[in-house]
């Protein structure tokens, strides 16, 4: 019987093989220059939702913001906790939850931001508006949803599941208004045209 995207064990099974062609293996280069240009946001409680391996993690706790990785898959978190060790900042500016980021009802209005990158197009496509409301529901008023969005092409299955920008606007435009929105230029040279950086507000 075929397992689910929505069952732990589907996950757990896919990094425990390393079949994870979402994971670029280091953290995405858009990420970086965001920090250092001059969109960057000042640090705060940031949620990274299903973080993976947690390169995204790292590099934001490293520059102050105190982050939570959220993933339900034990792998995932494991690998994410010794990254935030490695780089001395587990349990400092660096934490964890092994969660489904759809059942963080306890954490609503918590965060100042949210980050995504390759959650979204992981998810069963029926599930994104849900998505798209426990972002919105996560964020304290005024919070920040920074995004890396990978626009996935049309394909039969997944994950990842086919992602477009139009879509991303319909999902998140009747609860944020949009900082900014542009193509990354330093891209991996498999997602070169593929990515979009947007920063919304919650409204």
């Amino acid at each position: 019987m075929e397992q689910s995207p929505e069952k732990i064990e589907f996950w757990e099974n896919l990094y425990r093989t390393k079949k994870t062609p979402w994971d670029l293996g280091q953290v995405a280069p858009p990420m970086k220059t965001f920090l250092s240009s001059p969109y960057a946001v000042v640090p705060g409680k940031m949620a990274v939702l299903g973080c993976g391996r947690g390169y995204e993690c790292v590099l934001f706790a490293q520059n102050g913001f105190e982050v939570t990785g959220v993933d339900f898959a034990p792998s995932a978190v494991a690998e994410t906790t010794q990254g935030f060790s490695k780089a001395g900042c587990l349990g400092k500016t660096g934490f964890l939850l092994q969660r489904d980021f759809f059942e963080l009802d306890d954490y609503f209005g918590y965060y100042d931001y949210v980050l995504e990158h390759c959650a979204f197009c992981a998810i069963e496509p029926s599930k994104r508006r849900t998505y798209a409301w426990t972002v919105r529901d996560l964020l304290r008023p005024g919070g920040k949803f920074i995004s890396l969005w990978w626009l996935v092409p049309d394909k039969k299955g997944g994950p990842p599941f086919p992602v477009h920008k139009s879509e991303i606007f319909d999902l998140f435009g009747n609860h944020f208004s949009i900082d900014i929105a542009y193509e990354p230029k330093d891209s991996v040279k498999d997602r070169r045209g593929q990515e979009f950086l947007t920063v919304m507000t919650k409204l």
